[in-house]
């Protein structure tokens, strides 16, 4: 009936599959848990492949790491059943009952998304204030909001979905770098009409990168969203859909791209100080992620023409 998904990559995921495992065994229902290790070093792998020890579990290990859109196809491939149920490999459960929220959802032409929290607790190591404070204050949405965008909501790291559905949807494979696989995921879903509902069933995300990586890896996200812009999987009508380009959109309207770009340069090393120490602000984040964005698409005339 139920196939629980786990790509991984370096991190270690017993914990999270026993208790997945404790209960799918408790709600009485046919599941199966695959673990799909994306080239981990083999520390952890040796870790973590202790959980297929477990009835209905397995784990497999990839010979080459293929990425985070493929690793997910390639699961649907592996499942047994007709319902998956994703999820990212850097999580924790935060009850009892989050298997069975999903279980009335179970085989309907769905998708079904759970949502993210994070630990109450700010960290202790000033490092991760950035990324910590982005979860709480941007992906950590009760689901009574998600649904008034729900498309726009979608998010890869807990979501259940049928057989048929990923059968006309999947992954784009072409991702190969950070980010954006789930905003591309959620807009096929939009132009399919297959309806999305928001529930109120999170895991607690618990891999926080450090600021440093954080902000690398944003700026590469940004990078391969002008890329699916670049190569027409993102169209000019999907923009209102993406709040940074909304962003931008509203700079290029009011004619003020270039004076935002004389004007972070003014205050590119204090944006910085701060988004890499013990207070960290959200403002100074989409100041940095604008300018990104704005010198991106001075280098790219094909994407700036689409917002003509």
């Amino acid at each position: 009936m139920l196939s629980i998904l786990i790509p991984v990559y370096n991190f270690n995921i017993v914990s999270l599959v026993n208790e997945l495992h404790r209960q799918a065994v408790k709600a009485d229902v046919p599941f199966e848990i695959i673990v799909l290790d994306d080239r981990s070093s083999e520390l952890l792998r040796d870790q973590n492949k202790d959980v297929s020890k477990l009835p209905g579990v397995r784990f497999i290990e990839l010979d080459k790491n293929i990425g985070r859109a493929s690793i997910r196809n390639r699961l649907t491939e592996l499942a047994l059943y007709p319902c998956f149920l994703f999820m990212d490999c850097d999580a924790e459960i935060p009850d009892e009952q989050y298997i069975k929220r999903y279980l009335p959802y179970v085989n309907k032409q769905i998708v079904v998304c759970g949502g993210r929290i994070y630990r109450e607790e700010q960290p202790e190591e000033p490092e991760y204030m950035l990324r910590w404070l982005y979860g709480i204050r941007r992906e950590q949405t009760v689901a009574v909001i998600r649904n008034k965008a729900p498309y726009r909501s979608f998010m890869t790291n807990n979501f259940m979905i049928s057989r048929d559905i990923m059968q006309q949807v999947r992954f784009d494979e072409s991702i190969t770098q950070y980010g954006h696989e789930d905003t591309l995921f959620g807009l096929e879903l939009k132009k399919k009409c297959i309806p999305i509902i928001h529930v109120q069933n999170p895991l607690i995300h618990i891999g926080l990168e450090i600021a440093s990586e954080f902000i690398r890896k944003s700026g590469e996200g940004i990078d391969n969203l002008l890329t699916l812009i670049d190569t027409g999987k993102i169209g000019r009508n999907d923009f209102s859909d993406i709040r940074l380009l909304r962003a931008y959109d509203l700079l290029r309207k009011n004619k003020q791209v270039k004076v935002y770009r004389f004007f972070y340069n003014f205050i590119t090393q204090a944006v910085m100080r701060n988004l890499l120490g013990s207070n960290p602000s959200m403002m100074a984040f989409d100041l940095y992620k604008l300018s990104v964005l704005t010198q991106l698409i001075k280098k790219r005339q094909s994407v700036d023409s689409l917002f003509q």
